[in-house]
């Protein structure tokens, strides 16, 4: 995955300082929330595989947690009552980002 490859790199590796570190998290952060969004939107009817890919993916940028709380809040949104049960499975995943 991309943004664990960038992560990976120091910012000594290019030649730059405190500003190329900043700017390499904000591109990974970028990347990793662009891959979510992209796979939960292709979410389109309740497929375990799927939502265990979710959930790893979820895992694996365990960093960006909020941000990606934040699209799974924005998907759910658009879905009908019925459908809001992936949204409990995340809560499960991550107890600690429910809403107080």
């Amino acid at each position: 995955m991309d943004c664990l490859v960038i992560n990976c790199v120091g910012a000594h590796a290019f030649g730059g300082g405190f500003g190329s570190a900043k700017m390499e998290d904000t591109t990974a952060r970028d990347d990793a929330c662009r891959e979510y969004e992209s796979s939960l939107e292709d979410l389109t009817f309740n497929s375990k595989p799927h939502i265990n890919m979710l959930t790893i993916l979820a895992e694996e940028n365990i960093s960006f947690a909020k941000d990606i709380v934040g699209i799974i809040e924005a998907q759910i949104s658009k879905l009908k009552p019925h459908r809001r049960t992936f949204y409990n499975k995340v809560l499960r995943v991550f107890p600690s980002l429910k809403s107080p």
